[in-house]
């Protein structure tokens, strides 16, 4: 039990300690007490005050030095346009000189080209995989530039000459030529006519047996 009391003694004679010397200070200092207590608070609030702008200096140098401390962002370089003369390049011409062609086989050439553009624009028209708008696409791609660059191969002067195996001068065998051509597109478009009238009869057939049908029922 005694060890109990020994930390108890111990305290009490801290805390008298401390009161007596609580009592001797305010008596000595009399009515000046109040006083120095508000000493006390102006120094310890200076104090803080003192140390928040020390941090905020501190913050403030911190975060400056951070930013300078950055890379720059690179300077981004205007593009360079495309040179439009560069892509403005003239185009290879392909196609015959066909200013070089006879008067009558121009007339011919464009009577031609005028009835392929006429029947692919009836391409939907045509069944499915058919030979004849196979012939009028080739015609227009092929058949036609290589009759135009076989005669316009031949020399000049040789062009109204008779050839020894058709007796025919190479002009009237390139209009003949033409002329096969051009028949031929006159038979697909007839056979292309044809088959419109078969399906406009067909319609009607198919008309009058729906509409015959509900008459006899009525």
């Amino acid at each position: 039990m005694w060890l109990l009391l020994v930390p108890l003694i111990i305290v009490l004679v801290i805390v008298l300690g401390v009161g007596t010397l609580t009592a001797s200070l305010f008596g000595a200092l009399g009515g000046n007490w109040p006083w120095l207590l508000i000493g006390a608070g102006v120094w310890m609030f200076w104090h803080q005050d003192g140390r928040h702008r020390h941090r905020r200096r501190m913050r403030h140098g911190w975060q400056t030095a951070t930013i300078t401390s950055q890379p720059r962002a690179a300077t981004k370089q205007p593009e360079k346009k495309p040179d439009k003369k560069a892509e403005q390049l003239p185009t290879p011409i392909t196609q015959p000189r066909e200013t070089e062609l006879p008067i009558d086989v121009q007339v011919k050439v464009e009577q031609i080209r005028r009835k392929v553009d006429v029947l692919l624009g009836f391409a939907d028209r045509f069944p499915p995989f058919s030979k004849d708008l196979y012939i009028v696409r080739q015609t227009a791609s092929d058949y036609l530039p290589r009759t135009l660059s076989a005669y316009l191969a031949l020399p000049k002067q040789s062009t109204e000459r008779p050839l020894s195996t058709t007796g025919q001068t190479p002009h009237q065998e390139l209009r003949a030529q033409l002329d096969l051509l051009d028949t031929k597109l006159d038979d697909i478009a007839q056979d292309l006519q044809r088959q419109d009238v078969e399906r406009l009869l067909a319609n009607r057939q198919f008309l009058e047996e729906r509409f015959g049908k509900a008459k006899a029922s009525a």
